[in-house]
């Protein structure tokens, strides 16, 4: 059990702040300096730390400061997500985007979630593709990834329990998922059309290593960016899409005061990215 809250100096604060945002680009403001002290203190009893100081010490110097780096990003990362999740941009996808894809005569189409956080949404996209009569129509691949090494284990599992499906139609889980005692696993007819990785965003080499993608999902995870730090996403985005390639951004997420070069589209209930 946590004895108690562990306090961040302001100078404390400010350095770890830097080294998560350089490892990351994640951005915590001032006012959020009560999440790093929730978020980390039982982490800093783990170690024997009394101390922010000593803990920031431990991740620039000790021996173990990869895997400890790894385990603080899974710490501070939110991963609020479920199944069907913003549905009309997925509805888009099928109805509209992909159709158009197939009809330019394309039998092979790589899609992208990322920030994929426990899977949801990857999965959400196998299903939804069954669902309206498009994954026999090309050879798909789904690929998800996230920063979060916790999550994508539990990604790559596909076990999931009620809070995961909220406000989705009342025969999907019965239809798609294998039910047990308290959980439900995707059916592995979805699980085989799903990829998952452990990614960083802003990784110099993430390009190379992921390829090219018809379609990007990344929704509501710009918003813990700065503007720097967003830009960088989003060119790095534009140069993993082919042509045309099409990016879905949170409901949130504004790309109106970044130089980028997407051509912003509203589809009535939503907006969408086109690489042209």
């Amino acid at each position: 059990m946590l004895a108690h809250t562990i306090k961040i100096k302001d100078e404390e604060f400010f350095e770890l702040k830097d080294i998560i945002y350089k490892a990351s680009a994640i951005t915590f403001a001032e006012s959020k300096k009560y999440l790093l002290e929730n978020r980390l203190s039982k982490r800093l009893q783990e170690l024997n730390f009394d101390s922010f100081k000593e803990y920031i010490y431990y991740l620039k110097y000790d021996i173990n400061r990869v895997k400890e780096m790894d385990t603080l990003l899974n710490l501070v990362t939110i991963n609020e997500t479920y199944f069907l999740r913003e549905r009309p941009q997925m509805d888009h996808l099928m109805k509209n985007t992909i159709p158009a894809i197939l009809a330019k005569g394309k039998k092979s189409i790589r899609i992208w979630s990322a920030a994929c956080s426990t899977g949801e949404e990857p999965y959400s996209l196998a299903i939804l593709l069954k669902e309206n009569a498009l994954s026999a129509r090309a050879n798909y691949e789904i690929i998800g990834t996230d920063i979060n090494t916790e999550v994508v284990d539990v990604a790559k599992k596909g076990v999931y329990r009620g809070m995961s499906f909220r406000g989705v139609p009342p025969n999907f889980q019965a239809a798609y998922f294998n039910p047990s005692a308290l959980t439900f696993e995707v059916k592995d007819e979805f699980k085989q059309r799903v990829r998952f990785q452990v990614a960083n965003l802003i990784s110099p080499t993430l390009p190379a290593q992921m390829g090219k993608f018809d379609v990007i999902f990344c929704r509501n995870v710009l918003i813990y960016f700065d503007l720097d730090g967003k830009k960088k996403v989003l060119d790095m985005f534009y140069n993993c899409l082919n042509t045309p390639g099409y990016l879905y951004l949170g409901h949130s997420e504004s790309t109106l005061k970044i130089e980028n070069k997407f051509t912003l589209q509203n589809f009535g209930t939503g907006v969408f990215h086109i690489k042209e």
